[in-house]
C-alpha cells in the first residue's frame, strides 16, 4: 500500500495543474517560442499573397474600367475585409485556405465576367465598387481570417493575450496596398512573361494543394481516435485532387485572349476583330477591327463605327484610322498611307491628332524656323497620326513614348515611317528632357526643336509630373526660342484641371491660344461638354498668328483641309477657362513639383471619361483583348 506522500506525488490536484494551461511551464516555453518564430513565416507569406492578389487583381480589371475608377475607392474594400476578417468570426478547420485556393482560381473568370455585368449599370463609381465586393473582397477577408487563426495560437503564448488581435490584423491592410507599387517593378511582374491571369491560377490551385496535402495530418490531429478505415478518405482527396489539378485551372481563364494573336481574332458574337493584344506599361494594348455586315454597302445606316481600325490602352483610345471603303484622298491618283503588312489606311478617326499639327501652321515670318529645315519633339505617341504627318512634311521627327508596345503598334498598323537612328526614345518624357537640356547646355548637342506635340492623355487624365512649371521650364530649354508648343488636354472648359493647365503654361510661356476639336458646338455644349483642347504657345514675344494653310499642307487628306480651313472657328476665349482671377490667385493654380494637384482634380474627370468611351464605341470594343 502506498504511502500518503507517494499518493500525493503520483495524483496532483486539479489546484496544482489548473495553471499550466495559461502560462507554459519553463520548460515548454522554447518550444512555444519555436513555434511562434515559425508561424511568422506563413502569416508573412499570407499577407504577401493577398498583396499580389489584389495588384494582379488591378491589372485584371483595368482593361474594362481603367485606373481610376478601379483604385479609387478600392482601398476602402481592402481595410473593409481587413478589419472583418480580423474582428469578425472565425471559421472552422481549414476551410478557409480551401475556399481562398478555389476563390483564387476563379478570380480571373470573375472579375471579367462580374466587371462586364457591372459595367452595364453605367457608372464608373458603384460598378467598380460592387465589382470589388463580389471578386476581392472575400479573398481578403478569408486572408485575413487565415492569418487570424496563427495569430490566435500567438496570443496563447502572449501575456497581451487580445492586442495583437485588434491591433495587428486590421492594419495589415496598409501592408496589402502599401507593397502595391513594389511589385509593379519587380521584373517578374513587369515583364508579363506570365499572364496575371495565370499567375492567379497559380496561386489559387496552390492554396488548394496545400490543403489538400496536410488535410490527413490535420484530421489525425483532431481526431486520434477515429478508425483508419474511416480516415482513409483524408488520403484519398488528395490523392484525387493533386493529379486533376493542373489540367482543371486552364479551363477557369476567361474568354479573353492569352497572348497576342498570330493570326487576327475575330469575335464570334460580334463584328470585330483582333490584330494585336498585348499587356504593358500603360496597360492592355489593344489594336483592333470593326467588321461591316457581309450585306453592307456604303451608305446604309450603321449600327456602330464600321472600318474602323483602333488603338486603345486599358479603357481608353488613343486614336485610330479609317479602313477600307473610308478611305479617301483629295487627289485623283490615291496614294493612301500603308501599314507595315501594306494594307490601306486612311484618315485618323479623331480631328484632334491633325488639330495638333497647326503647329506647324504657325506664322514663320521674322521667326526663326527656316521651312525645310524644321525639327519637331512629339511627346506621347499614340496612333502615331502627328508624328505620320510631320515626318510625311519632311520634318525631322523625335519621339518619346513611354510605353514600347504602343510605339511598335503605330509602326505595325497605323503606317508610322521609320525615323533613323536616334530619333525614339522609350522612356518617361520628364526624364528625356531633362537629360537633354543638360546635353543642350554642355553643347553635346545643337539641334533644338521647332514644334512639340504634347499629348500624355489617356484615360481620363494626364500624368501631372509633366505639367509642371519645372518640365515647361526644361522644355524651352530644348526647344528654339521662337518654336510653338501644342499641348492636347481633354475635359470640360474651366474646370480645375484645364485652368491649372492654362494657368501653368501662360506662366510658362508667356502667350497661349486654346482650340477644341469638336463640330457644331453651341456656346452652351462648349462650356459643359467633355472636350479635347489643343494648347498652342511659345516663349517668343512675337504674336502667336497661324498662316493660311496651303493645298501641300493637307497630305491630301480631307479632314486635314476641313480641320486647318476652320482654325479660326475653332479657337477658344481663354477667359472661359482661366475665369476672373486677379495675379494672387493665379499664383495658386500654378502647377509645381511641390504643389501639384492634378491627379487628384482629374478623378471627377477620368470617372466622365469612362461613360464617353462606353458612348462612342459599344460594349465588344471594351470587352473584347
Amino acid at each position: 500500500m502506498a504511502s500518503p506522500a507517494k499518493r500525493k506525488a503520483s495524483a496532483p490536484s486539479s489546484s496544482t495543474s489548473a495553471p499550466a494551461l495559461v502560462a507554459p511551464s519553463a520548460g515548454s516555453e522554447p518550444k512555444q517560442s519555436a513555434w511562434s518564430m515559425l508561424l511568422v513565416f506563413p502569416i508573412l507569406s499570407i499577407l504577401a499573397a493577398l498583396s499580389v492578389v489584389t495588384f494582379l487583381y488591378q491589372r485584371v480589371v483595368d482593361p474594362l474600367y481603367g485606373g481610376v475608377p478601379t483604385q479609387l475607392h478600392l482601398d476602402k474594400v481592402i481595410w473593409a475585409g481587413s478589419i472583418l476578417g480580423g474582428l469578425g468570426p472565425t471559421l472552422p478547420g481549414w476551410s478557409p485556405l480551401l475556399m481562398a485556393g478555389v476563390l483564387l482560381s476563379a478570380m480571373p473568370a470573375s472579375s471579367y465576367w462580374v466587371a462586364i455585368y457591372t459595367g452595364r449599370w453605367g457608372s464608373p463609381l458603384y460598378g467598380p465598387v460592387a465589382t470589388h465586393a463580389l471578386v476581392l473582397f472575400p479573398a481578403i477577408y478569408l486572408g485575413i481570417t487565415l492569418i487570424k487563426k496563427m495569430v490566435t495560437y500567438l496570443e496563447a503564448g502572449s501575456q497581451q493575450t487580445s492586442m495583437i488581435r485588434y491591433t495587428v490584423l486590421p492594419g495589415v491592410a496598409s501592408s496589402i496596398i502599401g507593397f502595391q507599387s513594389l511589385w509593379a517593378e519587380l521584373p517578374f511582374f513587369s515583364s508579363y512573361v506570365y499572364s496575371d491571369n495565370q499567375i492567379l491560377l497559380v496561386l489559387g490551385g496552390l492554396a488548394v494543394a496545400v490543403w489538400a496535402v496536410f488535410l490527413p495530418h490535420r484530421s489525425r490531429s483532431a481526431s486520434t481516435s477515429s478508425s483508419t478505415s474511416s480516415n482513409a478518405w483524408l488520403f484519398v482527396i488528395p490523392a484525387v485532387i493533386l493529379p486533376i489539378l493542373p489540367s482543371l485551372l486552364p479551363y477557369l481563364l476567361p474568354p479573353t485572349l492569352q497572348a497576342s494573336p498570330l493570326q487576327p481574332y475575330v469575335n464570334p458574337n460580334f463584328p470585330l476583330r483582333i490584330l494585336s493584344s498585348v499587356p504593358s506599361v500603360t496597360g492592355q494594348i489593344v489594336v483592333g477591327e470593326s467588321i461591316p455586315p457581309p450585306d453592307w454597302v456604303p451608305g446604309m445606316p450603321e449600327e456602330h463605327p464600321y472600318l474602323l481600325r483602333y488603338l486603345r490602352a486599358s479603357h481608353s483610345l488613343l486614336g485610330g484610322v479609317w479602313t477600307g471603303f473610308k478611305i479617301t484622298s483629295r487627289t485623283q491618283i490615291m496614294v493612301p498611307q500603308l501599314d507595315r503588312a501594306g494594307r490601306p489606311i486612311g484618315d485618323s478617326i479623331y480631328s484632334a491628332f491633325v488639330l495638333q499639327e497647326a503647329a506647324r501652321l504657325v506664322d514663320r515670318e521674322d521667326r526663326a524656323i527656316k521651312e525645310g529645315d524644321e525639327s519637331a519633339l512629339i511627346i506621347g505617341l499614340g496612333a502615331g497620326i502627328a508624328a505620320t504627318a510631320f515626318a510625311n512634311h519632311k520634318v525631322q521627327t523625335t519621339i518619346v513614348e513611354i510605353d514600347p508596345a504602343v510605339y511598335n503598334a503605330s509602326r505595325q498598323f497605323f503606317g508610322l515611317p521609320d525615323l533613323g537612328p536616334d530619333r525614339v526614345f522609350l522612356e518617361d518624357a520628364r526624364r528625356f528632357v531633362h537629360r537633354r537640356k543638360e546635353q543642350v547646355q554642355a553643347g553635346d548637342v545643337k539641334e533644338k526643336f521647332d514644334y512639340v506635340v504634347h499629348d500624355c492623355f489617356s484615360g481620363g487624365g494626364v500624368p501631372g509630373h509633366i505639367f509642371s512649371l519645372q518640365f515647361w521650364d526644361d522644355l524651352k530649354e530644348v526647344m528654339n526660342p521662337e518654336g510653338v508648343v501644342a499641348v492636347n488636354f481633354a475635359g470640360k472648359l474651366g474646370s480645375d484641371p484645364s485652368k491649372a493647365i492654362l494657368l501653368t503654361l501662360q506662366k510658362a510661356f508667356g502667350q497661349c491660344r486654346a482650340f477644341h476639336d469638336g463640330e457644331g458646338l453651341t456656346p452652351e455644349k462648349l462650356s459643359t461638354e467633355f472636350i479635347n483642347m489643343v494648347f498652342f504657345c511659345s516663349p517668343s514675344t512675337k504674336p502667336l498668328t497661324f498662316r493660311t494653310p496651303k493645298e501641300s499642307d493637307y497630305l491630301g487628306s480631307h479632314l486635314r483641309a476641313h480641320v486647318f480651313d476652320t482654325l479660326a472657328e475653332r479657337e477658344v476665349d481663354v477667359k472661359l477657362i482661366r475665369g476672373e482671377l486677379d495675379v494672387e490667385d493665379e499664383e495658386k493654380w500654378l502647377l509645381t513639383d511641390g504643389n501639384n494637384k492634378l491627379g487628384a482634380w482629374q478623378k471627377e474627370g477620368a470617372l466622365e471619361h469612362w461613360t464617353v468611351m462606353r458612348k462612342i464605341l459599344p460594349e465588344a470594343f471594351w470587352t473584347t483583348y
